[in-house]
Protein backbone atom coordinates (compact mmCIF):
# COMPACT_ATOMS: atom_id res chain seq x y z
CA UNK A 1 0.00 0.00 0.00
CA UNK A 2 2.91 2.21 0.88
CA UNK A 3 4.64 1.67 -2.59
CA UNK A 4 1.22 2.71 -4.21
CA UNK A 5 1.08 6.23 -2.47
CA UNK A 6 4.55 6.98 -3.78
CA UNK A 7 3.81 5.86 -7.01
CA UNK A 8 0.71 7.78 -7.16
CA UNK A 9 2.65 11.10 -5.82
CA UNK A 10 4.74 10.91 -7.84
CA UNK A 11 2.41 10.72 -11.15
CA UNK A 12 0.75 13.88 -9.49
CA UNK A 13 4.17 15.15 -9.25
CA UNK A 14 5.49 14.64 -13.16
CA UNK A 15 1.93 15.05 -14.38
CA UNK A 16 2.11 18.97 -12.70
CA UNK A 17 5.74 19.37 -14.08
CA UNK A 18 5.03 18.31 -17.57
CA UNK A 19 1.96 20.37 -17.53
CA UNK A 20 4.06 23.21 -16.38
CA UNK A 21 6.77 22.91 -18.91
CA UNK A 22 3.92 22.51 -22.03
CA UNK A 23 2.21 25.75 -21.38
CA UNK A 24 5.78 27.54 -20.23
CA UNK A 25 7.04 26.85 -23.71
CA UNK A 26 3.99 28.60 -25.42
CA UNK A 27 2.21 25.83 -26.76
CA UNK A 28 -1.63 25.86 -26.88
CA UNK A 29 -3.98 23.45 -28.21
CA UNK A 30 -5.51 23.35 -31.60
CA UNK A 31 -8.10 25.32 -32.23
CA UNK A 32 -7.99 28.05 -29.26
CA UNK A 33 -7.57 31.47 -30.31
CA UNK A 34 -4.98 34.21 -28.58
CA UNK A 35 -5.41 37.43 -30.14
CA UNK A 36 -4.79 40.47 -28.52
CA UNK A 37 -6.52 42.69 -25.60
CA UNK A 38 -7.40 45.29 -28.02
CA UNK A 39 -9.48 42.83 -30.09
CA UNK A 40 -12.40 42.52 -27.30
CA UNK A 41 -14.64 43.84 -29.56
CA UNK A 42 -15.09 42.77 -33.00
CA UNK A 43 -17.60 43.20 -35.57
CA UNK A 44 -17.69 39.76 -38.51
CA UNK A 45 -19.98 41.26 -41.13
CA UNK A 46 -20.90 40.24 -44.76
CA UNK A 47 -23.87 41.70 -46.90
CA UNK A 48 -25.19 38.21 -47.43
CA UNK A 49 -26.03 34.83 -45.09
CA UNK A 50 -22.73 33.18 -44.29
CA UNK A 51 -21.72 30.36 -43.06
CA UNK A 52 -18.44 31.63 -42.79
CA UNK A 53 -19.61 34.54 -41.16
CA UNK A 54 -21.25 31.61 -38.63
CA UNK A 55 -18.09 30.07 -38.25
CA UNK A 56 -16.30 33.03 -37.49
CA UNK A 57 -18.49 34.33 -35.04
CA UNK A 58 -18.75 30.55 -32.76
CA UNK A 59 -14.91 30.60 -32.74
CA UNK A 60 -14.91 34.29 -31.66
CA UNK A 61 -17.44 34.05 -29.22
CA UNK A 62 -16.15 30.57 -27.49
CA UNK A 63 -12.93 32.75 -26.98
CA UNK A 64 -14.49 34.95 -24.78
CA UNK A 65 -14.99 38.30 -27.26
CA UNK A 66 -18.00 39.95 -27.74
CA UNK A 67 -18.89 39.61 -31.45
CA UNK A 68 -21.40 42.16 -33.17
CA UNK A 69 -22.49 41.54 -36.91
CA UNK A 70 -22.36 45.16 -37.20
CA UNK A 71 -21.20 47.53 -40.18
CA UNK A 72 -19.70 50.57 -37.77
CA UNK A 73 -16.42 51.41 -39.79
CA UNK A 74 -15.00 52.75 -36.30
CA UNK A 75 -15.04 49.01 -35.11
CA UNK A 76 -12.53 46.05 -35.51
CA UNK A 77 -13.97 44.40 -38.42
CA UNK A 78 -13.59 41.52 -40.42
CA UNK A 79 -15.78 41.98 -43.73
CA UNK A 80 -16.80 38.97 -45.89
CA UNK A 81 -16.99 40.66 -49.44
CA UNK A 82 -17.84 37.79 -51.26
CA UNK A 83 -17.82 33.85 -50.91
CA UNK A 84 -18.39 31.39 -53.47
CA UNK A 85 -18.15 27.49 -54.62
CA UNK A 86 -17.76 26.06 -57.51
CA UNK A 87 -17.17 22.67 -58.58
CA UNK A 88 -15.48 20.87 -62.03
CA UNK A 89 -14.77 17.93 -63.89
CA UNK A 90 -11.41 16.82 -62.99
CA UNK A 91 -11.42 13.22 -64.39
CA UNK A 92 -13.69 10.89 -67.07
CA UNK A 93 -14.18 7.59 -67.44
CA UNK A 94 -13.39 5.39 -70.92
CA UNK A 95 -17.50 5.76 -71.05
CA UNK A 96 -17.42 9.44 -70.93
CA UNK A 97 -18.77 10.00 -67.27
CA UNK A 98 -17.32 11.91 -64.53
CA UNK A 99 -15.06 10.00 -61.95
CA UNK A 100 -13.94 12.87 -59.91
CA UNK A 101 -14.63 16.37 -59.22
CA UNK A 102 -13.08 19.19 -57.87
CA UNK A 103 -14.39 21.82 -55.60
CA UNK A 104 -13.53 25.85 -55.57
CA UNK A 105 -14.06 27.97 -52.80
CA UNK A 106 -13.04 31.39 -53.24
CA UNK A 107 -13.35 33.88 -50.28
CA UNK A 108 -13.07 37.92 -50.91
CA UNK A 109 -12.17 39.71 -47.31
CA UNK A 110 -11.21 42.63 -45.34
CA UNK A 111 -9.95 43.13 -41.60
CA UNK A 112 -10.66 46.53 -41.24
CA UNK A 113 -8.69 47.70 -37.91
CA UNK A 114 -9.77 51.48 -36.67
CA UNK A 115 -7.09 53.89 -37.28
CA UNK A 116 -4.52 51.69 -39.97
CA UNK A 117 -5.20 50.92 -43.50
CA UNK A 118 -7.41 48.00 -44.11
CA UNK A 119 -6.14 44.84 -45.42
CA UNK A 120 -7.83 43.08 -48.12
CA UNK A 121 -6.84 39.34 -48.83
CA UNK A 122 -8.39 36.64 -51.02
CA UNK A 123 -8.95 32.72 -50.01
CA UNK A 124 -8.52 30.41 -52.40
CA UNK A 125 -8.93 26.26 -51.41
CA UNK A 126 -9.20 23.13 -53.46
CA UNK A 127 -10.65 19.93 -52.99
CA UNK A 128 -11.49 16.94 -55.09
CA UNK A 129 -13.15 13.58 -54.17
CA UNK A 130 -14.14 10.66 -56.47
CA UNK A 131 -17.98 9.91 -58.37
CA UNK A 132 -19.97 7.43 -57.88
CA UNK A 133 -23.03 7.76 -60.54
CA UNK A 134 -24.35 4.73 -58.63
CA UNK A 135 -24.80 6.64 -55.34
CA UNK A 136 -25.84 9.48 -55.98
CA UNK A 137 -26.77 10.26 -52.31
CA UNK A 138 -23.73 9.46 -50.88
CA UNK A 139 -21.71 11.86 -53.32
CA UNK A 140 -24.25 14.35 -52.32
CA UNK A 141 -23.02 13.98 -48.53
CA UNK A 142 -19.33 13.90 -49.05
CA UNK A 143 -19.40 17.04 -51.00
CA UNK A 144 -21.36 18.80 -48.44
CA UNK A 145 -18.84 17.60 -45.73
CA UNK A 146 -15.67 18.87 -48.04
CA UNK A 147 -17.79 21.92 -48.22
CA UNK A 148 -18.08 22.18 -44.43
CA UNK A 149 -14.19 21.34 -43.75
CA UNK A 150 -13.39 24.03 -46.37
CA UNK A 151 -15.23 26.73 -44.70
CA UNK A 152 -14.02 25.55 -41.68
CA UNK A 153 -10.38 26.14 -43.14
CA UNK A 154 -11.33 29.22 -44.39
CA UNK A 155 -12.24 30.63 -41.28
CA UNK A 156 -8.93 29.21 -39.28
CA UNK A 157 -6.98 31.01 -42.31
CA UNK A 158 -8.90 34.90 -41.17
CA UNK A 159 -8.05 33.68 -37.59
CA UNK A 160 -4.73 33.84 -38.44
CA UNK A 161 -4.55 36.65 -40.41
CA UNK A 162 -6.25 38.89 -38.04
CA UNK A 163 -3.86 37.38 -35.76
CA UNK A 164 -0.82 38.70 -37.57
CA UNK A 165 -2.00 41.62 -38.33
CA UNK A 166 -3.30 43.49 -35.34
CA UNK A 167 -0.25 42.94 -33.42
Amino acid sequence: IMLFKRMNNLSVIIALLSMGLITSCGYTMRGSLNLPASLSDISVYSSKYSVLVNSINETLINSGMNVTNSNDKTMHRIVILSERFNRRQLSMSISGRVNEYELIYDVQYEINLPNEKNLSDSITLYRDYSFDENNVMGNSDREDDIKTEMISTASTLIFNKLRAYAK
